[in-house]
C-alpha cells in the first residue's frame, strides 16, 4: 500500500468551484446523527483551469479532544485543542476536566491495544453536565490531517464513553459553500459528490477527479492525461526520440502513444558482474519479461515502446491491444515495475521484422 494518495482536480464548469475533500464515517457511526462531517481541506479552481490542483492524503491517522464555547453541533466551527497522529490498533485517552476553571482535555496514549484494523477512543467520566451550563462543551474529532488540512468528523463525548472506530480510505470530494472546520451534515456532504476508495478509485496511488460541464462528476484511476506526456518529456526531447521519429520517416512507420491498461510479469533476474566488473563499479543490469495491454488496438507491427523515457522491447503479439515485452538495463526490478503500471502512457514506434 502506497504511503500516500493524491486525488487530483479538474474543473471543466463554466465558473470558478471550490473543491472539498471529506473522509467517509466508519461503519461504526455510519448512522450516529450526532456526528457531523469536519473538514478544512478544501482549494479554488478556475474554470478549465490548465494549473495543476490536487489533495495528497497521507495514510495516517489523526485523533483529536477539545474543549469550547462552541456546542458540537450543525454550522459551528470546531477545532481539536490537542491532537495525536495514530496507528491503527491504537488506543487513546481523552481526560476531560470538570469546570471551573475551563481546562482543554489531556490526550493520551493506552498501553492496551485494540483490533488490527481499528483506533480506540475511551473517555473519562467527567461532569457533562455541570461543564455544559457553564458554556463549557467537550468534543472529540477523528479524521485524516493534510497538508492542506484536517478531513474527518466531530462529535460531542459521553462521559465514560469508549468508541471503537474501523476507518476505511474512501473520500467525498465536493464543491460548495461548506466552512473550514464548521460541522456539516452527512447528507449534504454526500449528496451530488464524488466518492473515491482505495484501491478501487486508484492507480499507482493516484486518480483524477473532474467536475464536468454539466454538473456531473468523472473519475478516473491515475493521473491526469496531460501527466502522462510531461512524465515523457525528457524521452521526447532525447536523441533517442529523434532516432526513432527519424527511423519512422525513413521507413515510412507510424509512432503511437496508448495508455496501458494491464500488466503482467512473468520473469525477473538480474546478471552477475565479475569482480572486475565490480572493481570498475559497473552495475549489473536487470532483465524483465511481461505482458502488457493498452486501450486501443495498435496500428502497426512495432518493434518497442517507451514509458517516462524507458524502453521495452517487444517480443511477441497477443492480438491487437496485447503484446509481450523484455527490458534490459540498469535499474531494479522495482523501480521498472513501480513505472510499468495500468494507467501508464506508452509510445509505441519502430517495425518488428
Amino acid at each position: 500500500m502506497p504511503s500516500q494518495y493524491t486525488i487530483y482536480l479538474v474543473n471543466q464548469s463554466s465558473s470558478t468551484q471550490t473543491f472539498w475533500c471529506f473522509l467517509t464515517r466508519p461503519a461504526e457511526i455510519a448512522s450516529d446523527p450526532n456526528v457531523f462531517a469536519n473538514s478544512s481541506a478544501s482549494i479554488a479552481i478556475d474554470s478549465n483551469d490548465p494549473s495543476t490542483n490536487y489533495f495528497v492524503i497521507p495514510v495516517q491517522y489523526s485523533v483529536g479532544a477539545g474543549a469550547s464555547n462552541n456546542a458540537v453541533g450543525l454550522d459551528v466551527q470546531v477545532t481539536s485543542t490537542i491532537s495525536q497522529n495514530s496507528d491503527l490498533a491504537q488506543v487513546w485517552n481523552a481526560d476531560y476536566a470538570n469546570a471551573p476553571p475551563k481546562k482543554g482535555p489531556k490526550l493520551t496514549l493506552a498501553s492496551t491495544s485494540t483490533g488490527p484494523n481499528s483506533i480506540k477512543l475511551v473517555t473519562n467520566s467527567f461532569n457533562q453536565e455541570d461543564n455544559e451550563s457553564l458554556g463549557w462543551y467537550s468534543n472529540q474529532s477523528f479524521g485524516i490531517q493534510t497538508a492542506s488540512g484536517f478531513m474527518g468528523m466531530t462529535w460531542s463525548p459521553s462521559p465514560n464513553q469508549s468508541r471503537t472506530l474501523t476507518p476505511k480510505l474512501s473520500f467525498y470530494i465536493s464543491v460548495g459553500s461548506f466552512g473550514s472546520s464548521t460541522l456539516a451534515d452527512w447528507t449534504q456532504v454526500s449528496n451530488d459528490s464524488a466518492q473515491v476508495s482505495v484501491p478501487g478509485s486508484f492507480t499507482g496511488g493516484a486518480c483524477t477527479v473532474t467536475l464536468l460541464n454539466n454538473g456531473k462528476w468523472k473519475i478516473a484511476p491515475g493521473k491526469p492525461a496531460q501527466f502522462a506526456l510531461l512524465e515523457n518529456l525528457a524521452f521526447l526531447k532525447s536523441d533517442e526520440h529523434s532516432q526513432l521519429m527519424a527511423m519512422a520517416y525513413l521507413e515510412d512507420a507510424t509512432i503511437q502513444q496508448d495508455t496501458v491498461t494491464q500488466v503482467h510479469w512473468d520473469t525477473s533476474s538480474v546478471a552477475k558482474l565479475s569482480a572486475e566488473e565490480e572493481a570498475e563499479g559497473y552495475v549489473a543490469n536487470t532483465f524483465l519479461t511481461g505482458t502488457i495491454t493498452v486501450a486501443t488496438a495498435l496500428t502497426a507491427g512495432f518493434a518497442y515502446f517507451v514509458v517516462s523515457g524507458v524502453q521495452f522491447s517487444i517480443t511477441s503479439v497477443n492480438g491487437a491491444t496485447t503484446v509481450n515485452f523484455s527490458y534490459s538495463g540498469a535499474q531494479s526490478a522495482a523501480t521498472i515495475q513501480n513505472l510499468l503500471v495500468a494507467g501508464a502512457q506508452a509510445i509505441f514506434g519502430g517495425n518488428r521484422p
